[in-house]
């Protein structure tokens, strides 16, 4: 069975933007007092006599099942959800686990309930998590339909801080917050107590992170605990859907029914997009993502077809080592962002299955819109404008006297998307031969990355994916990127914007983008399609792991 895939160990090299984690910022809310996290749901109780604020609405139907297709392929590491930096597994894990926060509107920026049923902070280091009474371990062995206790939720959260502490979790658990956790405490057999050691922005984040799914700790590591990583039996948890089984490579998935979020539906099947066009017309396939662009457009022949956009989860992007020459000139950086057009780049490299991208990506609610990014290098409306002032930083910061530029293209990237002949053809033309590709695997770029190779006397960059973007979170994402490149005013500010808050992530943008980028130009956010069965129903495709909204889908027929 394969382990790692070239996200994997990319991720596990480092972040692309040479950022570090986040660890012991203190920052203040601009609307709650210093270090305050956000207050969770909370019901208020009913005024007796009252008129309902809305209609009841009319419920959804239940029943049936459903088989999808994943957007990625499955490629398994581990089913130690702590241990594992393999996206994939989360098609398995985030179904059968539970968080104990989701993000609620992962479009919106918004976090809801899930394990936990609602949350508090009573002051700035110590967080209360309310267990959902409702909240039962499903009825396999040695779980037997238990009802989840606060005492497992502590050995849960105690495993998983100390082992971010030893340094073992891979890179993508992107755990920085949870180091902040100095102790965890039951005052009550559905509560749990988070107690800081300094107040922490991102902690609220984290615990609704990718791999953040808690698992019991009789499976793990109680006496029957299995030593296979990747035995079924850890798949045993307390989330709304129940391991069946692999029909072939598809997992299949029966209803909780008796847990705190019982899907509509009965069952479900996850496989990987293999043959999806031929699997739907033979109906094995209610849902799937077009991979391929000829398969989207023999989809939409197909009659009463809904079709649906979907951003993919990673950014296209080049990083540039601007602490030394050549790329401690932000003009040249800035000659390159505006010979590369992205409106170019996205018709030539993706026939137009893609969007320019700002520091945030334009999946983002906080992104910049085209009117506002169109002044900077690389994103006019005209390509030609951008190719002449382009040109002219060019050759005013000596660009042409720097000779061979090499550009590493990830040999997945190339020759996929012919991205050595489309980006190396335009920076010759626009700004003269000396542009030369290189292709190399993602482990030797994310060396020299972390090296800093593309820079510091060496006149090279990259060109290809970013590691998966991190979180609905506007706060993570720009961490993600430019952490590397904050000043501490600026960082600060971040940390204590309200991620819902469009507009409060707007100057900083503008900044990276008057500064030369700081280091890491984004070119494009790649948009792909799904395609529906007529009379299935569910959440709108999220370039960001949302199966746990799975229990939202519904059929009509």
């Amino acid at each position: 069975m394969t382990r790692l895939s070239r996200r994997a160990l990319l991720i596990g090299a480092g972040s692309l933007a040479g950022a570090g984690t986040v660890v012991g910022v203190v920052a203040a809310s601009r609307r709650r007092r210093p270090g305050a996290l956000p207050l969770g749901p909370s019901a208020a109780p009913p005024v007796p006599g009252a008129p309902a604020a809305t209609p009841t609405p009319t419920p959804l139907p239940r029943g049936g099942r459903l088989a999808i297709a994943a957007a990625a392929g499955f490629d398994f590491d581990t089913f130690d959800a702590a241990r594992s930096g393999e996206p994939s597994v989360v098609e398995l894990l985030g179904r059968v686990h539970a968080r104990l926060i989701q993000w609620a509107d992962p479009a919106a920026a918004v976090l809801g309930p899930d394990l936990a049923a609602a949350w508090e902070q009573p002051d700035p280091l110590t967080l209360v998590l309310r267990l959902d009474p409702r909240a039962r371990w499903h009825d396999v062995p040695p779980l037997a339909g238990a009802p989840v206790t606060a005492a497992e939720v502590q050995a849960h959260l105690a495993r998983v801080v100390a082992i971010a502490r030893a340094g073992d979790a891979p890179r993508s658990q992107r755990s920085a917050a949870l180091l902040d956790i100095a102790r965890v405490e039951t005052p009550g057999l559905a509560a749990v107590r988070l107690v800081l050691d300094r107040p922490s922005p991102l902690l609220l984040p984290a615990l609704a992170g990718e791999f953040a799914l808690v698992q019991p700790p009789a499976v793990l590591e109680g006496p029957s605990a299995p030593s296979d990583p990747l035995d079924p039996a850890l798949l045993a948890g307390c989330g709304p859907w129940v391991f069946s089984g692999f029909d072939g490579p598809a997992a299949r998935f029966r209803a909780h029914a008796s847990g705190h979020r019982s899907p509509l539906l009965d069952a479900m099947a996850v496989s990987p997009p293999v043959d999806t066009l031929a699997r739907y017309r033979a109906g094995e396939l209610d849902e799937f993502p077009a991979i391929d662009p000829r398969d989207a457009e023999a989809a939409r022949a197909l009659p009463g077809i809904v079709e649906l956009p979907r951003f993919h989860r990673e950014l296209v992007l080049s990083t540039f080592a601007a602490s030394g020459p050549p790329w401690s000139d932000p003009r040249l950086v800035e000659a390159i962002s505006g010979a590369l057009n992205r409106t170019c780049l996205a018709d030539a490299l993706f026939a137009g299955r893609a969007r320019p991208s700002g520091p945030l990506p334009p999946v983002s609610r906080a992104a910049l819109e085209p009117p506002v990014l169109a002044p900077f290098p690389g994103y006019a409306a005209d390509a030609a404008d951008d190719a002449r002032a382009a040109r002219q930083r060019w050759e005013a910061a000596g660009g042409p006297s720097l000779g061979p530029v090499t550009v590493d293209i990830p040999s997945i990237f190339d020759p996929r998307y012919a991205a050595s002949a489309v980006v190396i053809a335009r920076l010759n033309d626009v700004l003269g031969p000396q542009f030369r590709p290189g292709v190399e695997t993602y482990t030797t770029i994310a060396r020299r990355v972390q090296e800093g190779a593309y820079g510091n006397g060496r006149a090279a960059f990259w060109f290809g994916w970013g590691t998966p973007l991190p979180s609905p979170d506007p706060r993570e994402l720009l961490l993600d990127l430019y952490g590397h490149a904050l000043a501490p005013a600026e960082r600060s500010n971040l940390l204590a914007a309200d991620p819902a808050d469009s507009a409060a992530f707007a100057g900083l943008q503008r900044a990276i983008l008057r500064d030369g980028f700081r280091g890491v130009v984004p070119w494009l956010q790649q948009v792909g399609e799904t395609f529906r069965r007529p009379g299935t129903f569910g959440p709108p495709p999220s370039p960001f792991w949302d199966g746990y909204r799975d229990v939202q889908r519904y059929r009509l027929s």
